[in-house]
């Protein structure tokens, strides 16, 4: 199922690349579509057929493509390109980022499949240990009237209590996470990224995501020559993204209250403090779209370089713990058998 789905959203992907090539060549959007119909699945050629009835029907592209079943992100791409008239170079993008993103992902299972091969490795010599080893040892040194090293008698009692533990200890944190997340749904977007945004650890990282798409989409929409309060509404206008929205919201509001817009950015958390300064200095220079957009590229190259480092160390690092648990079952498992060979000397 898993694959499948893989497989269907890579479709859709390439789909989307050959549609803004298409477009970007000059074609009109239904003899795109029409073409592309030739060579799709039978999956994709249902999707086609909706959304050229969708469009035939009035509805923007943006709403025909839901049928698709994109990714948040991805569909407010196409809603923003599309409100900018370069809808052509926003399916090229949008495909790019789509294909980076599965492309990421794929890595990262790649890197820790060994290391969860490990681990259920590990989970069996666990669960032979506690069924054979154990008790045939604890027999052992009771018929010879003598008490296992130390290490040992930690380790017996480690493994008679283990299975127990471990039922007790997902029991309370499926539970506790099922709480949280009923909770935690019930609470609006602006809510929900505000208790995010206070985990220092989340912190930084939420900050340079919601501060990349915004600096890029509203980098744009100032290049196709709206006004500041233009992009905001179409910010409002978008779906998907709900804090995005209710974040557009409140700086419009606060804008038409005679508020400068970096002082206003400066004073929200969700955003990193540079995007203040990058807005003055725009602003001043009289090339804040092209500052916005500049700056949004380097926070992409900052974080996906920081993801690429992160899935390096991430495989080293369970391959260290994991050996260092295994290596201290050989121990436990070899002390026995020295105590008992020496017993025989």
């Amino acid at each position: 199922m898993r694959r499948r789905r893989e497989k269907d959203m890579l479709e859709t992907i390439r789909f989307l690349e050959r549609l803004g090539r298409l477009l970007s060549q000059g074609y009109a959007m239904d003899a795109a579509l029409a073409f592309l119909v030739v060579h799709s699945s039978a999956r994709l050629k249902a999707c086609i057929a909706t959304i050229r009835a969708g469009l035939q029907d009035g509805q923007s592209f943006h709403d025909s493509v839901e049928v698709l079943a994109l990714p948040k992100e991805i569909w407010s791409f196409i809603y923003f390109y599309e409100q900018q008239g370069t809808l052509d170079e926003g399916l090229l993008k949008t495909s790019q980022l789509a294909l980076k993103r599965q492309q990421t992902t794929k890595q990262l299972q790649k890197l820790l499949r060994y290391p969860l091969l490990l681990v259920w490795g590990t989970v069996l010599v666990i669960l032979v240990l506690n069924q054979l080893i154990v008790p045939h040892f604890s027999s052992l040194f009771a018929t010879m009237n003598t008490d296992p090293p130390m290490m040992t008698q930690l380790f017996f009692a480690f493994m008679r209590y283990l299975p127990v533990a471990l039922l007790c200890f997902v029991l309370v944190v499926g539970v506790v996470v099922l709480c949280f997340f009923l909770h935690f749904k019930k609470r609006s977007p602006h809510d929900q990224m505000s208790f995010l945004l206070k985990r220092k650890s989340l912190r930084p990282i939420l900050q340079r995501v919601i501060t990349y798409y915004f600096a890029l989409q509203m980098g744009r929409l100032l290049q196709a020559g709206m006004t500041i309060k233009d992009a905001l509404q179409l910010f409002e206008g978008q779906r998907q993204l709900q804090f995005l929205r209710e974040e557009a919201t409140y700086i419009r509001e606060r804008l038409a209250q005679g508020e400068a817009i970096e002082a206003i950015i400066f004073e929200r958390d969700c955003f990193m403090n540079e995007l203040a300064l990058v807005v003055e200095n725009g602003t001043r220079t009289g090339s804040v779209a092209r500052d916005l957009q500049h700056y949004s590229d380097w926070l992409y190259e900052e974080m996906d370089d920081r993801m690429q480092k992160g899935a390096t160390w991430l495989q080293p690092l369970l391959l260290i713990f994991i050996g260092g648990f295994v290596f201290t079952l050989f121990l436990v498992v070899m002390l026995p058998m020295f105590e008992m060979i020496g017993a025989i000397e």
